[in-house]
């Protein structure tokens, strides 16, 4: 393929070609990172823009989502249910994986034109995810496992004050909990074992970006250790000291997560000279 060959707009209802949201959306992703264009080739603009929350029937995915959070709230509001932050938890994670499988049709697209490329090897893959987000992720589901086993090996010591027993808000919880690692893995997973796409260094240079970006972006593990954690839901477990363990856990989960998302941010915040678009 050749690369000089921009992204050109076209009715978005042709198969196989970046529509002008995309275009655009690539446009300004690349102009944040020093690289200003005026039309990105076709596949940056296909995979860049079919990023975005905006683009490809995402919106109402969006709508879908917004609508059953609120039901939710409203329904648990109203009544004494057990697992309202369960079913949030896997409603955030089924709106996450959507717009990921979403975004992998525009890069089947996109393989297609630049030819079946090979993995990274896992290392190199993994150091560009970056290691703090492999090590927030893993202690936040394992350590919201433990969390989870704590809570039911440790009985209420004060009254409990809904209807269903704590064992059942907890069971719920665990379940979202494996929910949202299932999902984080599957998208993790892709991002580790996905080939390269590109054409020439600079779509080598962004492959390496979004592959860094991705798990933020479709798999926030740090958000579920809030959404799902079991130790929430019981009472008694605060101020106690598998409250203030609990306390800790997130503090630390978030804080790598965040220093993770920090240093991609700062180690990809300009990409180097390259023929993006013209």
């Amino acid at each position: 393929m050749d690369v000089r060959v921009p992204a050109l707009p076209v009715d978005p209802r042709w198969p196989g070609e970046p529509t002008v949201l995309e275009v655009g959306k690539a446009r300004l992703w690349l102009a944040r990172r020093g690289a200003p264009v005026w039309l990105p080739t076709r596949v940056l603009a296909l995979r860049l823009g079919g990023r975005g929350i905006g683009t490809r029937g995402t919106p109402v995915f969006a709508i879908v989502f917004a609508v059953l959070w609120s039901l939710t709230g409203a329904v648990y509001h109203e009544s004494d249910l057990p697992g309202q932050a369960a079913v949030l938890a896997v409603l955030y994670a089924s709106f996450q994986v959507t717009r990921w499988r979403r975004t992998q049709s525009r890069e089947q697209l996109a393989e297609g034109w630049t030819g079946p490329g090979t993995p990274p090897p896992l290392r190199v893959a993994a150091g560009q995810v970056g290691w703090w987000y492999l090590v927030s992720t893993g202690l936040t589901f394992l350590g919201g496992a433990a969390l989870c086993a704590a809570a039911f090996l440790t009985g209420p010591r004060f009254s409990w004050k809904h209807w269903y027993p704590p064992e059942v808000a907890i069971g719920l919880n665990t379940f979202a909990l494996a929910c949202c690692a299932g999902a984080t893995a599957l998208v993790l997973g892709r991002v580790l074992r996905a080939p390269v796409i590109a054409e020439d260094a600079a779509s080598r240079v962004v492959d390496g970006v979004l592959r860094a970006e991705d798990p933020y972006r479709f798999a926030p593990s740090a958000t579920y250790a809030v959404l799902a954690m079991p130790v929430s839901v019981v009472d008694w477990a605060w101020p106690g000291p598998l409250g203030w363990i609990s306390l800790a856990y997130l503090v630390v989960v978030f804080g790598l997560q965040l220093l993770g998302w920090l240093l991609v941010r700062r180690r990809h915040r300009r990409l180097p000279p390259g023929y993006y678009g013209r």
